[in-house]
């Protein structure tokens, strides 16, 4: 057994579950672990931190320093405009209230959203190389249910690079590279159990939310054949998942369709 398999914690058992899909899910444990990771990869520090240094590397600024130091990937720049970002705080909010149990992720971490750069298609975006920050496209203010959506799924990928930053999600090398169900190819394991996580948290949502039942019956038929394709593709990448991996996979097995 080596090291990391000594000292990282098992993220669904020392955090009671997996983010957005158990509500018995921690999100203190995980934040704390998460600071103490990334203490240790910019200090090589051992000893105890204090609190305030904990909260200084769940800055997202920090966070993105950090991140550097292994893999450097320039953030976009820009700021939302005002109305914008009081669309998506208000936006937020109504989620929290529609799923209080997942209040607490939503208050818990510190994010920062920025302009989607205008050379890109996607109506938002978040990757690994850049922890705690969501690029959101003029389309995703389209209507309050959009942003929601696409507020929550990044969201729900940020949570995820968390536990990815304590314990991998595949194998080191792993070269396998699959087409998502949406036909965006290019992607790794770890990228496909988070689109599968994806959809968990989205099909929780939409019945919620106040739109046409004509709309939410489309998107959520939308939603589960997305995540049956996910699901499909599963077995092929089992060989390069590590234990999280796994026990992520399984979990997302066990939600109901």
């Amino acid at each position: 057994m080596d090291a990391d398999t000594v000292t990282t914690p098992f993220v669904p058992a020392y955090c009671g579950g997996w983010p957005l899909l158990d509500d018995s899910f921690d999100p203190r444990r995980l934040l704390t672990a998460t600071a103490g990771a990334r203490l240790a990869r910019r200090d090589g520090a051992s000893s105890t931190p204090a609190p305030q240094d904990l909260a200084a590397v769940l800055a997202p600024a920090e966070a993105v320093r950090i991140r550097a130091l292994d893999l450097p990937k320039p953030l976009p720049a820009g700021v939302l405009p005002a109305d914008q970002a009081e669309e998506v705080h208000q936006t937020v909010q109504l989620i929290a209230r529609l799923v209080p149990a997942w209040a607490p992720l939503l208050s818990a971490l510190p994010l920062v959203y920025l302009p989607m750069p205008a050379a890109r298609a996607s109506i938002s975006a978040s990757c690994f190389a850049w922890p705690q920050h969501i690029l959101l496209a003029e389309a995703a203010f389209d209507s309050r249910a959009v942003l929601a959506e696409q507020t929550l799924h990044e969201t729900s990928h940020q949570w995820i690079y968390l536990c990815e930053e304590l314990a991998a999600l595949q194998q080191p090398g792993c070269a396998r590279r699959i087409t998502l169900p949406s036909g965006t190819g290019g992607r790794s394991p770890a990228e496909l159990l988070g689109a599968a996580h994806v959809t968990c948290g989205l099909a929780r949502l939409w019945p919620l939310l106040d739109v046409p039942a004509a709309v939410r019956d489309r998107r959520l038929a939308h939603l589960t054949a997305y995540r049956r394709g996910c699901l499909a593709l599963l077995d092929t990448v089992r060989p390069c998942l590590t234990e999280h991996g796994h026990a992520l996979a399984d979990r997302i097995l066990e939600v109901p369709a």
